[in-house]
């Protein structure tokens, strides 16, 4: 009888890709809030509340397949740069919808909380991409 066990490589290359799809459907829900955010930052639209419920929906779902998989070896970093841009993204989602219910200095401190927010989600996204390169190398999925 012949033992299977698993590749450690082909586990290591399944969960980066998985992990890759999770993080584009992130970024494309980021990116339209991004886009909502900066054309309608004076005066919030009637689409708010759905931009910001794509990007929790995203960021929910990345942040379950997280705690659902097991993380191979060597990509804790990676994996918690993932889980940190998901949470930061979240947040930036609920400070941008809530961006509808202030006036004021109120709303100026959501719009800069919600700016910053988003860099540091871009940051998070950054070092996941650094880490996830530097641990595959050129076995890429």
């Amino acid at each position: 009888m012949v033992s299977r066990t698993p590749d450690p490589e082909a586990a290591r290359r399944t969960w980066a890709s998985t992990a890759e799809e999770h993080l584009a459907a992130v970024t494309r829900a980021v990116h339209r809030l991004r886009e909502v955010f900066q054309t309608e930052r004076e005066r919030p639209g009637e689409t708010n509340e759905a931009v910001a419920s794509q990007v929790v929906s995203a960021c929910g779902s990345m942040s379950g397949w997280l705690r659902s998989s097991h993380v191979p070896r060597g990509f804790a970093k990676a994996g918690g740069e993932l889980g940190a841009a998901a949470g930061v993204y979240r947040n930036a989602a609920v400070a941008f919808k809530s961006l509808a219910d202030v006036d004021g200095d109120q709303r100026e401190a959501r719009s800069n909380a919600c700016a910053t927010l988003l860099e540091q989600g871009d940051h998070h996204v950054d070092v996941f991409l650094a880490v996830l390169a530097q641990k595959l190398g050129d076995a890429r999925p």
